[in-house]
């Protein structure tokens, strides 16, 4: 029987909805949006945390955005290959930026669902119960 550790480093538990269409970007192409690991939600909220304590509110702004595109561009896959669509994360970054705000915006709250960053404390035990029931990770 494998070890806790060995089970937690095994579960599959990062979320991934498939069937994602941006017909702005791509019309009739279907996109994979994954969920992210605890660690790139963590440097993302440190990157936020850090900028609003300065005070160059013009800055600060432009900021955010790179950091959602950063999100996206980690997140966002080839539905068919299960690629990146972005392997180069500083491309897919400059890219993102420039790119309509509401879309990007739409995607970043979408991989912040399915990171499970969208539930409170209670919710998340409540779903990893009800997962664990079922069987599933």
């Amino acid at each position: 029987m494998p070890s806790l550790k060995e089970l937690i480093r095994n579960a599959d538990d990062i979320q991934v909805q498939d069937d994602v269409e941006i017909p702005e970007w791509a019309p009739g192409v279907m996109f994979r949006v994954t969920g992210l690991p605890s660690g790139d939600w963590e440097a993302y909220q440190n990157k936020v945390s850090k900028m609003t304590r300065q005070d160059k509110a013009d800055g600060m702004e432009m900021s955010i955005r790179s950091n959602r595109a950063e999100i996206v561009a980690k997140a966002l896959r080839d539905q068919e290959t299960d690629e990146l669509v972005f392997p180069d994360l500083r491309e897919g970054i400059s890219i993102l930026s420039k790119r309509q705000a509401g879309i990007v915006t739409g995607l970043f709250v979408l991989v912040h669902h399915l990171s499970g960053e969208d539930r409170d404390f209670k919710q998340k035990v409540a779903a990893a119960e009800s997962d664990f029931g079922s069987g599933q990770s």
